[in-house]
């Protein structure tokens, strides 16, 4: 029969040291990072290998998580899992032994068995604490290498794409790369300088469970125990706080720049009429216009010629501006930063005084202006980009909205999806209620129906309580990954009461494992609308009329109600 000690070692590990593919004690043994779990090297290379040809992603076939080969850990020679895997086939190889002997005294033969299993239930507990310090080993170097990788790479495409920049700037990002290389540095030596701790204090317990007699094993079993579990916490805790570093280069961006031409000046200069630019637009997409006041503005009337740029539409914040008058010997120019406001021009009431206008600018009675504008640097012009594009979106969203107005657009939650996958039961979300009258439900079939039991999460629609009319509908499969999120659309002409929608929404497998069952419930957002807004009006107005025609039904024979009735028509009408 097997030694007592080999038949305690497998009772106390059990399935710790079982690889979890051959169901046999590991050889030359490789650990999950997530799960903990062990592998055969052989079994493990041929599993991954498997599933990759099959789903083109490798993952552990107990936690299923995406993993590869050199994600598994693999423990050193002379480690304690090496030891015990080696030391259970042992003695499951030697066979039978002899009996002692003889019979040793109960109370003896009990205090060796209890010692027995604290020594194992402490290795154990060693095993798992030393597998992660490893597992932390090596994700802090690896976080850390990837770091100085990414700064590096950041500030070599950076340089690249900004060799026109002056030496000034040049320094600015070296000094930029070089403090948070530092940063990175400072965190490597600090990570190091505590990993080092917990592997001497790890080296100690180890020592100590090692070398350790029964009875100081006995003695020493608690605090082994808490000394192991507070390294096991302290290493998870670890992790280097470097935040992801953007480089700042501040170029100035090129001005657009425009020519306005002011003729007749003789004529308009009794009359001192407004003369405007036509609106321009810079490429921010701020439409612009100059505005030249030709016998002055304000105190400078009669005396000097004003010029102001004006905001016409766009967005609001400072610019760089320059206007300069051309003339037939040298030109004039002026150049500011200012604040712009919508509709609010900003310039000079001296521009130029008269006399010199007229004596070195006036050709055929007529001058000729260049105006421009720009953004303060590249980072201020990013921003005003950003708060444009922001701008668009909105109006795209609103004239969508207009085009094909929802009338529903709601995100719900549907619970018990486990239970109802294994036994192909229906779930339904709440009702939920449009802006025209109609009440809506889904049906969730997250072990499919009918024919596709089994195989497909099923999903449809429900018109409860409406008028019968044609809607698009869409709905989303959430995930906390966007390129995960499954979604589907169509339309139909709904019947109350008469679901509509997919039997095959999503294939059970891919519903099941892909992540989307969340503490047993998962997330859909449903969207209806009509066909278009005037689909949508039309509907609007039948349900109107369903309204006014129960009023009109529970108004019979009450004179005031009919004149309530009159106003509520003439209310509709209106709207």
């Amino acid at each position: 029969m097997a030694s007592a000690q080999a038949d305690q070692m497998r009772q106390l590990l059990g399935e710790s040291i079982e690889c979890q593919i051959c169901l046999k004690t590991v050889e030359d043994p490789r650990l999950c990072p997530q799960c903990s779990k062990l592998f055969c090297h052989s079994c493990i290379r041929q599993w991954l290998a498997r599933v990759e040809s099959e789903n083109g992603v490798p993952a552990c076939p107990n936690c299923a998580c995406p993993s590869r080969l050199d994600d598994f850990v693999k423990f050193r020679a002379g480690s304690a899992i090496q030891a015990i895997v080696e030391g259970c086939a042992e003695s499951s190889d030697d066979g039978t032994v002899s009996a002692s002997d003889g019979e040793p005294k109960q109370q003896q033969q009990q205090q060796q068995e209890g010692a027995d299993k604290i020594h194992q239930r402490l290795r154990k507990l060693l095993l798992e604490t030393e597998a992660t310090f490893i597992e932390t080993d090596q994700r802090i170097t690896q976080e850390l290498e990837k770091q100085r990788t990414l700064l590096k790479q950041s500030k070599d495409n950076l340089i690249k794409t900004i060799n026109i920049m002056v030496q000034q700037e040049l320094k600015e990002i070296h000094q930029q790369f070089h403090a948070k290389t530092a940063e990175v540095n400072a965190w490597a030596d600090i990570l190091s300088k505590a990993l080092d701790k917990h592997q001497f204090n790890l080296l100690a317990a180890k020592q100590t469970v090692e070398n350790g007699s029964r009875e100081e094993l006995m003695s020493k079993q608690l605090d082994l125990e808490k000394t192991c579990a507070k390294l096991s916490d302290d290493l998870k805790a670890i992790s280097p706080n470097v935040k992801p570093h953007r480089f700042n280069s501040h170029l100035i961006p090129e001005p657009i720049s425009w020519r306005f031409s002011v003729r007749k000046y003789s004529a308009i200069r009794n009359t001192n009429d407004i003369q405007y630019s036509d609106l321009v637009t810079d490429d921010i997409g701020s439409v612009w216009r100059l505005e030249v006041h030709p016998s002055g503005y304000d105190d400078a009337k009669n005396r000097s010629l004003s010029v102001f740029l004006q905001l016409y539409e766009g967005i609001e914040g400072s610019y760089h501006y320059s206007v300069e008058l051309l003339g037939p010997t040298g030109n004039h120019h002026y150049e500011d930063e200012s604040y712009f406001e919508l509709r609010k021009g900003w310039g000079q009431n001296h521009f130029i005084d008269l006399k010199t206008l007229q004596d070195s600018f006036l050709v055929d009675d007529s001058f000729e202006l260049i105006f421009s504008v720009r953004a303060l640097n590249l980072i201020d012009k990013y921003d005003k980009m950003n708060k444009r594009a922001s701008l668009l979106a909105s109006e795209v969203e609103h004239l969508r909205k207009e085009a094909r107005p929802d009338c529903l657009n709601e995100v719900l939650s549907i619970r018990n999806v486990v239970d109802a996958t294994r036994t192909s039961s229906c779930l339904y979300s709440e009702v939920l209620n449009d802006d025209l009258g109609g009440c809506w439900r889904l049906h969730v079939y997250p072990g499919g129906n009918d024919e596709c039991k089994g195989t497909f999460l099923g999903i449809f629609l429900e018109l409860c309580n409406g008028i019968p009319n044609k809607y698009e509908f869409t709905v989303y499969l959430l995930h906390r990954t966007d390129k995960k999120i499954v979604k589907k659309t169509l339309e139909f002409c709904f019947q109350p009461t008469q679901p509509f929608g997919w039997k095959t929404f999503l294939g059970r497998e891919d519903f099941i494992n892909g992540g989307y069952i969340q503490k047993d419930s998962i997330s859909l957002r449903l969207s209806v609308k009509p066909p278009n807004a005037l689909q949508k009006l039309s509907y609007l107005r039948q349900y109107h009329e369903r309204a006014l025609a129960k009023i009109s039904n529970e108004a019979t024979g009450h004179p005031t109600s009919v004149w309530m009735l009159i106003d509520l028509l003439a209310i509709n009408e209106a709207a």
